[in-house]
């Protein structure tokens, strides 16, 4: 241990030190600040919507898992990564693996795993086997290709964007893959986001340092993921993206700039937008009592219970279908089968106990599916039963366990490449294997 009781006194009186000033009056002000989210606008352009009523609603934990699952079969989508590995001749590499689960299991599905490939090296003495078509293995259960970002494209984030090709790329081939194997009556949860954000940020930015936006493999990737969502549309097969780890600050940003102008006099004192949804899915008595000794009863009352907001539409995000000049998604180069508006991300937010701590989930969805109201309730109803029956679908952990790269096969990996040693950092010498994407 490197922490003595001196040091972590001292860290306990720095602790003792900062002031609090937020009020009982002061959180319920966050029920004023929440009308604005009705449509919140920046100038003449909608940034978020309610779909229906604005409103939080609460569900028993108990009971939702007991509920009937409307849905014969669950698939979960997942990869695992090496994280990008330099090696000393300046080849940055990045290798990944997806898979598809579901519940129930079906072994052969299980079995079927695409692996990407990503590199890039600034210099033209490192070729990698580049092939357009895929090369199988595991008696055609398994699929692999090697994909090489041109040098002229980068002048920075190599290491970050050989990351993003090979998971975008694994994860939406793999799922297009496996699609034929889906019952049309099931339902597909992904991990993370619907769509490949941090790609399409560089994709419509006007950057001379990142020059993707034309790049014939960040477009294929990028037509996988319409591609995908027009399998689901068309079909009425739901999706939804379930985002663990929110950190958007879009809402929380703008709302600051309206409560001045609106001269509403409250303060705003969360960083996040998740922790804004945090505050406002407080239940009700968490909120409001203050007595002693109530802490207790809270946490009785509010163990079992999930706590969510209505569904709401970001329309002008950097893939929506109004900023016409940035937006990747509105490529003319790519083909679409439905109106822009039917693949414009929606997304609910759902607090739910873990751990003896509250947390908050994102989940998104598409708007061509939340707009039918039926298909809107259905999808509710199941997000509730899956966070009431384990808190992360059982389907997207399965994916996960068959998906992940454990950091001794990451290791193992590396030792592969004995024509060009990876390059170790002293982080990496003296702590290991560090998990940074």
């Amino acid at each position: 241990m490197t922490l003595e009781p001196v040091h972590m006194k001292e860290i306990s009186n720095i602790a003792s030190e900062i002031e609090y000033s937020y009020t009982e009056k002061e959180s319920q002000d966050i029920f004023e600040i929440f009308k604005l989210l009705s449509e919140l606008r920046q100038g003449d352009k909608i940034i978020l919507k309610s779909l229906g009523k604005l409103s939080r609603s609460a569900a028993d934990t108990r009971r939702m898992s007991l509920a009937d699952d409307d849905f014969k079969m669950t698939y979960s989508s997942d990869s695992g990564s090496t994280n990008p590995i330099l090696f000393e001749r300046g080849l940055f590499l990045d290798i990944c693996h997806s898979a598809m689960a579901s519940t129930p299991t079906d072994l052969n599905l299980h079995r079927k795993r695409t692996i990407v490939c990503t590199g890039f090296s600034s210099g033209k003495k490192t070729k990698l086997p580049e092939n357009e078509n895929w090369k199988t293995f595991d008696d055609g259960f398994g699929r692999s290709k090697v994909i090489q970002i041109d040098p002229s494209m980068l002048k920075i984030r190599a290491g970050r964007m050989v990351h993003d090709y090979s998971i975008y790329a694994s994860e939406s081939e793999h799922i297009l893959w496996t699609q034929p194997d889906m019952d049309k009556s099931g339902f597909l949860i992904m991990d993370g986001p619907i769509y490949p954000k941090q790609l399409m940020y560089w994709m419509g930015t006007n950057s001379d340092k990142v020059l993707i936006r034309h790049d014939k493999n960040a477009k294929k990737i990028l037509q996988n993921y319409i591609d995908i969502m027009d399998y689901h549309l068309e079909n009425k097969v739901p999706i939804i993206g379930f985002v663990k780890n929110p950190a958007e600050t879009q809402i929380i940003n703008l709302l600051r700039e309206k409560t001045k102008e609106e001269k509403i006099l409250a303060e705003l004192p969360w960083a996040t937008d998740t922790q804004l949804f945090k505050a406002f899915l407080k239940p009700e008595n968490e909120i409001k009592s203050s007595k002693k000794g109530a802490k207790d009863v809270f946490e009785t009352n509010n163990r079992f219970k999930v706590t969510y907001s209505n569904w709401f539409i970001q329309p002008n995000q950097f893939y929506d279908n109004e900023i016409k000049v940035n937006s990747p998604l509105v490529d003319e180069t790519l083909s679409r089968k439905f109106e822009d508006a039917d693949y414009l991300p929606v997304f609910l937010m759902a607090r739910i106990p873990f751990d003896r701590n509250h947390i908050v989930f994102k989940i998104e969805s598409l708007y061509g599916l939340i707009k039918d109201e039926e298909m809107r309730r259905k999808i509710t109803k199941k997000i509730l039963y899956e966070l009431s029956a384990g808190s992360v679908p059982e389907t997207l952990l399965k994916a996960d366990t068959i998906a992940k790269i454990s950091a001794a096969e990451k290791r193992e990996i590396r030792e592969l490449f004995t024509k060009d040693p990876a390059e170790k950092s002293y982080n990496e010498i003296r702590w290991g294997d560090l998990d940074e994407f």
